[in-house]
């Protein structure tokens, strides 16, 4: 969807009954704490929403939400798979910072957002996927969470609704049962991350979709080349992707509604984005077209869109680390907004939720810090940290992002040259600037050394295959 079409959506959605929507963008604080429930994606891209670009997606609740709070483009999950990410979002430490991968070990004496506002007075319940420590950990208490429900089993059983519509009901009735608030909840879905299997019901809604792929970025002719190369049909996979998406927004959709019938909605902060960039297509060296390799079939559904942006999961290209994030709050964030400018990560959600909620924290303790400025609408707003991405093993690969800048540090073990771009001027890091700019290379390098000293020698062994 490009601009122009999704700001004529915008207004016709906001010309909903106006009671909705007269909340003064200067209106006073609410004298209650808000609600938050944020809501996350698996390994959707950057632009799998029809607010973000998507040429093909129906996502009318995502944009919606869009429509009535304000859209980044700039903002940036804090690790390349599933559990660093959520581990950045949930305690604002970089996650290569963890001797033991948190999947495995827990977040040990790191404090949380959850049990922050615990203490502050919040009912507290998460919902979905978990990925933040070892299975026994998932119990009443655990970081300071009231009601854990990861929904597996709802999830993995095939049925006609979302594969995500278990964890959405019972978070509706968490709300219910807490809507004298104040309440904190994650929503952590697992669209779209493998096995994009929807039901047929679903699919079913896109049988007119034929993919134009001249309507795609660069970076996307790839992953059709790929998904051709294994014997699969461009247009048969994105359609089954697009009707797992629509599933999700579908169940977004029930969550909003359930809001505005409880009257929650005007002191509620709803949060969407997406714990990385998008899947890799396929397995290589298999094809899909066989009836006896099922799974290398459902591995070409993974036709995650990350628009101009070079790479996906498992990478620090931009495709894999830029996600979408939505924030809707009518009492206070502006509404219609897209904000290109703010540069943001998952790190600053605890510090910023604080400093909304009133949550007195030392900020030196955490790598994040408070965006809420950049949340409520000004346009100044310019980060003071740096962005810096690692995986947990002492010999892989470090990136860094301040300001336009992005440098990428490669190992000797994995090769690679020294990359620096310039991300305002070339978000599809195509034109490397390491012999135009030495001054930069060389701040930004020791930025990264400094950095990388002070994290782990060694990191405790994990077979988490998302790791």
């Amino acid at each position: 969807m490009k601009p122009a079409a999704f700001f004529a959506l915008a207004l016709s959605l906001l010309a909903a009954p106006a009671t909705l929507h007269a909340a003064s963008l200067h209106a006073a604080a609410p004298a209650a704490k808000p609600n938050i429930i944020f809501i996350l994606a698996d390994d959707s891209g950057f632009a799998d929403f029809g607010c973000y670009g998507h040429p093909y997606a129906r996502t009318p609740n995502i944009d919606r939400l869009a429509a009535e709070g304000t859209r980044f483009t700039q903002f940036y999950a804090t690790g390349v798979t599933c559990c660093p990410s959520r581990t950045g979002w949930l305690t604002s430490k970089w996650p290569a910072s963890y001797p033991t991968y948190p999947a495995n070990g827990g977040f040990a004496d790191r404090v949380t957002i959850t049990e922050l506002l615990k203490k502050h007075g919040y009912a507290t319940g998460h919902f979905g996927k978990w990925h933040i420590g070892p299975e026994d950990q998932k119990k009443p208490g655990t970081y300071g969470i009231d009601v854990i429900s990861t929904g597996e089993s709802g999830a993995k059983k095939k049925t006609a609704a979302g594969r995500d519509a278990p964890i959405f009901d019972e978070a509706i009735t968490f709300i219910e049962e807490h809507q004298g608030g104040p309440f904190y909840l994650n929503v952590w879905g697992h669209v779209s991350h493998h096995k994009v299997d929807p039901s047929p019901s679903y699919i079913a809604k896109f049988q007119d979709v034929n993919v134009d792929e001249s309507k795609f970025a660069a970076p996307m002719q790839e992953k059709f080349a790929a998904c051709k190369a294994q014997g699969g049909d461009v247009s048969e996979h994105m359609r089954t992707y697009l009707a797992d998406i629509f599933s999700l927004d579908e169940d977004i959709g029930r969550l909003l509604q359930r809001l505005d019938e409880l009257g929650l909605r005007e002191n509620t902060i709803v949060v969407f984005s997406s714990d990385q960039g998008p899947a890799p297509i396929g397995t290589p060296g298999k094809k899909a077209g066989k009836s006896e390799d099922a799974n290398a079939k459902l591995r070409l559904n993974a036709m995650g869109y990350a628009g101009i942006y070079r790479g996906g999961k498992h990478g620090i290209f931009e495709g894999g680390v830029r996600v979408p994030l939505i924030v809707r709050w009518p009492a206070r964030v502006p509404a219609l907004r897209v904000d290109d400018h703010a540069i943001l990560s998952g790190a600053d959600w605890l510090p910023t939720l604080c400093a909304l909620t009133g949550v007195k924290i030392n900020a030196a303790s955490f790598d994040g810090e408070d965006a809420s400025a950049a949340w409520l609408g000004n346009n100044e707003f310019v980060r003071a940290k740096p962005l810096l991405w690692k995986t947990s093993a002492p010999g892989s690969d470090a990136a860094i992002r301040e300001g336009p800048w992005k440098l990428i540090r490669p190992t000797r073990k994995n090769g690679g040259e020294l990359a620096l771009y310039d991300i305002v001027n070339d978000p599809g890091e195509k034109q490397n600037l390491v012999s135009k700019h030495p001054d930069v290379v060389k701040r930004l390098s020791t930025q990264v050394a400094d950095w990388v000293a002070t994290l782990p020698k060694a990191y405790i062994k994990t077979d988490d295959p998302d790791k």
